[in-house]
């Protein structure tokens, strides 16, 4: 046998083990990606839980955030596995193309680790940003180009570094790291499993009985975002409410009727439980009831009554299921956004849990801001949560032929709440221009200015043109109730969980301010049998509404509600002189004292505005200067004393109160 033809076995061994060697390589690194990307996402996570952990401590105790933060935790992984998934399947493609397989492990690395580290790069340089500079708001196309930035040096960094060396951090660095989380997600699912997590499905509830009754109906619709300055209902230049005005012919219509807050959490939980955000504690969006007050509402008093109680709402801050008041309703459904972040509120819904908060706000953020662009592209010229299903499910509900007792029934629509995008013919009835035509034209939108190129004026028009669109939707309801003969024999209520500012350097709501523009809202009553319509000009606000409606169905106002009720000024006759209140109370721990937010304390012409903690007063007469331009705080300064000095006592008295321990 000639030389050339004489195999060295060294070399033969040496084969054998490099083919060895990457058979094993090819075993091995999906784990290793896997714990990789499980380490740098599920890090990002608790990068923001870190960022945001003392804001939610002031309306979440540490064992409720420890199991969002769990649930947080398994929702991270199922996009981990995705994505993961994703890549093993791009790699095992490649692998069968010839002029792809040779980079194929490379490519597979670089790009797998390019999203998890960018959205890693992205929450650490949003913290820095909130630490250093926390006043710049970057919108939405700074947000989409800081992402883009972060996203290209991310795979540049990881296409600079030699695939070995990469691979050896993750193996020795990351993929501990990954594993110990791992391990934590699958002590989190047997942990929520055993704590009784599940996912809120709309219900109705078996009748519990069949005793007929003759009391009346009760249908109560409250409109977000609608401020009564915009209707003109009440003598606003457009017509944007005909159909209410219409209504109110055989209604009662409060001229001067107050939200007691500017956002939406806690001024629908007013309105539930009758009492002032600073007697129910929710001074914030994440913020829910809490022990015996989850009890303490409306449709508890109802069913007392013999009522079949339910709601229907297309705003989740407005739904038992954040107020963690259920148990109080026969039925309840919740109307999700139609599209994408629809899915995701579904899926996210846990009942006990605050998880439609804090998974859409403080824990992964990031996460639902993608599901919102991703949206107001897709669905760019529709409004995600439109007005009619809610109607919809009421109609069904109402007609149901096995409930013979009386129902009361809360339907909650989210528009005219922004993105102001009304559906044809009203979209361009009072701004004749292109702009604001598109779900994306809101993104980012902020409160201290307009989306670019946009003043605030067309901006309100568009606005108008949300509210002509529910004008429409909430008056067809109204013609179906008369059509059906329900109409004259229920008490049907209309009013709004609070205002929108276009006024005063302030956009959208919520924030410090309680102009009118924020707080004063509509107010429609009709009883049954009611043929003529009223104008009412005493001053009332929604915790009037609870006592209100319990006493017209012939039953008596708890003591623990601190509402007025309005059935004296339905019969003609004056409520005795009081206070009204309205307040935004967010600086503040739902379980410490109040010393900070903004306060206003309203009698029958004066209001007074007090920032608490600070020097900003103010003091309008509201009935005669609507656009509160004149501050009268020195100019009257006696009844800015005897307003600050009732104010004060009042805040003594509610903080020399036991405060409920979380």
């Amino acid at each position: 046998m000639t030389e050339q033809h004489v195999l060295d076995p060294e070399r033969v061994c040496e084969s054998e083990e490099q083919i060895s060697s990457r058979r094993d390589n090819r075993r091995e690194y999906p784990l290793q990606l896997l714990l990789t990307i499980t380490a740098l996402m599920c890090s990002s996570v608790e990068v923001e839980l870190l960022q945001r952990l003392d804001g939610m401590r002031k309306y979440m105790t540490l064992s409720e955030i420890f199991w969002d933060a769990s649930v947080a935790l398994l929702v991270v992984f199922g996009v981990i596995i995705g994505w993961w998934l994703c890549l093993l399947l791009t790699a095992r493609i490649a692998d069968i193309v010839p002029w792809t397989a040779r980079h194929c492990r490379s490519v597979v690395w670089r790009v797998g680790l390019a999203v998890p580290v960018s959205w890693l790069a992205f929450v650490l340089c949003n913290a820095v940003r909130l630490w250093i500079y926390p006043q710049w708001h970057p919108g939405f196309l700074g947000v989409l180009w800081l992402s883009l930035t972060a996203v290209t040096l991310c795979m540049a960094g990881l296409w600079m570094t030699q695939l070995p060396a990469l691979q050896n951090f993750c193996r020795t660095r990351l993929a501990p790291i990954g594993g110990f989380h791992i391990i934590l997600a699958a002590t989190a699912v047997i942990a929520l499993y055993a704590h009784g997590g599940y996912t809120f499905h709309d219900f109705a509830r078996p009748v519990k009985g069949t005793a007929a009754s003759d009391l009346p109906d009760v249908y109560l619709i409250t409109i977000d975002a609608l401020r009564a300055d915009d209707m003109s209902l009440y003598g606003y230049g457009r017509p944007t409410s005909p159909n209410l005005e219409r209504f109110a012919q055989r209604a009662f219509t409060f001229d001067y009727f107050f939200a007691n807050s500017n956002f939406t959490g806690a001024a629908t939980t007013s309105i539930e439980t009758g009492k002032l955000p600073w007697t129910h504690r929710v001074f914030h969006q994440g913020g829910f009831l809490r022990g015996q007050t989850q009890q303490e509402n409306l449709a508890t008093l109802l069913q007392h009554r013999g009522y079949y109680t339910a709601t229907i709402s297309s705003n989740y801050l407005a739904s038992p299921v954040h107020h963690r008041t259920l148990a109080s309703y026969d039925a309840v459904e919740y109307r999700v956004p139609e599209n994408v972040s629809g899915m995701w509120l579904r899926h996210t819904n846990l009942v006990g849990f605050d998880t439609l908060y804090t998974l859409s706000g403080p824990l992964l953020k990031p996460l639902t801001l993608l599901l919102r662009y991703l949206d107001s592209f897709l669905w760019s010229e529709r409004y995600a949560s439109p007005a009619e299903p809610v109607f919809g499910s009421a109609r069904d509900l109402i007609q149901r032929q096995d409930i013979t007792s009386p129902r009361f029934v809360w339907a909650h629509i989210l528009p005219p709440h922004d993105p102001y995008v009304p559906p044809s013919p009203y979209q361009g009835r009072f701004l004749h221009n292109d702009k604001l035509t598109r779900n994306y034209d809101f993104l980012g939108l902020r409160t201290d200015a307009p989306p670019s190129g946009v003043s605030s004026a067309e901006l309100r028009a568009r606005y108008d043109e949300n509210i002509a669109y529910v004008d429409q939707v909430v008056g067809d309801f109204l013609e179906w109730l008369d059509h059906t003969g329900r109409f004259d024999r229920s008490i049907i209520i209309v009013s709004a969980d609070h205002g929108e500012s276009f006024e005063h350097n302030w956009l959208t709501h919520g924030g410090p301010y309680l102009f009118n523009s924020l707080i004063r809202v509509p107010l429609i009553i009709h009883v049954p049998g009611q043929k003529q319509g009223s104008r009412i000009s005493q001053a009332a606000e929604q915790i009037d509404l609870l006592p209100t409606i319990v006493e017209l169905v012939g039953g008596q106002a708890p003591t623990w509600a601190e509402g007025t009720s309005l059935k004296p000024m339905l019969e003609g006759k004056e409520v005795s002189q009081r206070l009204l209140f309205s307040m935004n109370l967010e600086p503040n721990s739902a379980f410490e004292s109040i010393t900070q937010g903004t306060v206003a304390a309203i009698d029958n012409d004066f209001k007074y505005i007090d920032q608490l903690g600070t020097q900003e007063r103010a003091l309008y007469r509201y009935r005669t200067d609507p656009r509160e331009e004149h501050n009268l705080v020195d100019s009257e300064p006696v009844v800015a004393g005897r307003m600050k000095a009732w104010l004060a006592n009042q805040l003594k008295e509610v903080n020399g109160r036991v405060i409920p321990k979380p």
